[in-house]
């Protein structure tokens, strides 16, 4: 099946697929846009099922900025007889020796991945595709924060993993995520009066009081000129807060995650697609959110807000405006996994997420060297975290502690 065109044998019989049991796989490397785009009419078939960030135009612009890294895009495709059921796309990145197979992205290593499937809740093509991406030319396969109960997790758990990452208590190598199940609720209203009514209170009287600085307007950008003013900036605003934390956000230290979604803001339809939600006062963005938006679900995934406006609750006003658009629409909402406080207020489900790392050589073993470091790392941190907090609620403890030569705790 190497040799076939791909528009000719990859379009899947989505309607009526039989479950044959000869299940195929293939691997096409594509290394420029032309070798990408032969894809498109297979991969619209499975789109209808895929979630936020796996469509055709996301891809292609993800695909194009790693060509222009020098990378290579590889696709893996199951065929059931005749159908294809599955299309599992990562770019090949070398990392020291190893070469690493990572979701096809922005480039903040942040999204969900994992293949498009004709039927999601069929387990077996979960294992046919993951059988299929083992084979690309790479040595370590990268997938962040898979929910630990969905079915690719399941599928997951019976291929060779990092040991480093086993090693580590799951408390510590999991991350809580929270998101809204709306499909339940006759109305938005009726959604609300299940939150709390210390958020459902002061967002109705903070939305009059912001009101008085001037014209408020909720909504999106619907063209690619205010896209790229609002994306300026929220990456800008984002990156000012950052820094004013000490937080060393890679992807903010650049503007690569910005010119991508600058690029797909271009290729869409924004009219129909929230891909860039804001809140303005006169005019001037004072929240915005940048939306990865799926058939099924919108997920909130870059967001920042004018701190000026903090009294105001900006950020809330503008999650209200984007769930609502989320109901309208028949869309679940993602906050997508990390803690906050006000996720935690807005969501009725909460999931637990895990990074993995599937090793497909032996040389990728090798990679396990620096994950061990940063794990180890991570823990000195937590350690001293704690024994931080520890001092500061029983303050006669340090002076207790043991000394070493040289008078430094035997800790430090």
């Amino acid at each position: 099946m190497r040799n076939t065109p791909i528009e000719a044998a990859l379009i899947p019989d989505i309607a009526g697929r039989p479950a044959t049991g000869t299940i195929r796989h293939e691997i096409r490397v594509c290394r420029s846009p032309a070798d990408f785009a032969r894809l498109r009419p297979a991969w619209d078939a499975l789109a209808a099922a895929c979630r936020p960030g796996l469509d055709f135009a996301f891809g292609e612009v993800a695909a194009d900025h790693a060509f222009a890294r020098g990378e290579t895009v590889s696709v893996a495709l199951v065929s059931d007889g005749a159908a294809l059921v599955a299309l599992w796309p990562v770019m090949i990145t070398r990392r020291g020796v190893c070469r690493v197979a990572r979701t096809l992205g922005c480039g903040n290593d942040e999204e969900y991945g994992g293949p498009l499937l004709a039927d999601p809740a069929d387990a077996r093509l979960y294992a046919a595709a993951i059988d299929a991406v083992r084979r690309v030319e790479a040595d370590v396969l990268e997938l962040r924060m898979l929910d630990c109960d969905s079915l690719l997790a399941a599928a997951l758990s019976r291929v060779p993993r990092s040991w480093v990452m086993g090693a580590i208590p799951a408390r510590w190598r999991r991350l809580p995520g929270y998101s809204i199940a709306l499909s339940s609720f006759a109305t938005y209203d009726a959604f609300l009066a299940t939150r709390p009514e210390s958020l459902r209170g002061p967002l109705r009287r903070r939305a009059r009081r912001l009101a008085e600085r001037g014209e408020v307007e909720y909504g999106w950008c619907q063209s690619a000129g205010d896209a790229r003013e609002v994306l300026t900036w929220l990456f800008a605003n984002k990156r000012r807060w950052a820094f004013a934390r000490g937080f060393d956000t890679a992807y903010l230290m650049d503007d690569q995650v910005r010119d991508f979604f600058i690029d797909l803001a271009g290729r869409i339809d924004l009219v129909t697609t929230p891909l860039v939600s804001f809140v303005k006062v006169k005019g001037t963005p004072v929240a915005a959110a940048l939306n990865l938006v799926g058939p099924r679900s919108i997920e909130y995934y870059i967001t920042t807000y004018d701190e000026a406006y903090a009294a105001f609750s900006v950020g809330n006003l503008l999650v209200d405006s984007i769930v609502r658009w989320a109901y309208a629409s028949g869309r679940d909402f993602d906050f997508r996994p990390y803690f906050s406080a006000y996720k935690e207020r807005w969501s009725n489900r909460e999931t637990w997420h895990e990074s993995h790392s599937v090793m497909l050589t032996l040389r990728g073993r090798l990679a396990e060297v620096p994950l061990a470091m940063e794990q180890i790392r991570r823990i000195v941190r937590k350690v001293h975290a704690l024994a931080v907090d520890l001092r500061a609620k029983v303050p006669a403890l340090g002076a207790k502690m043991p000394q070493a030569p040289g008078g430094t705790s035997k800790d430090e």
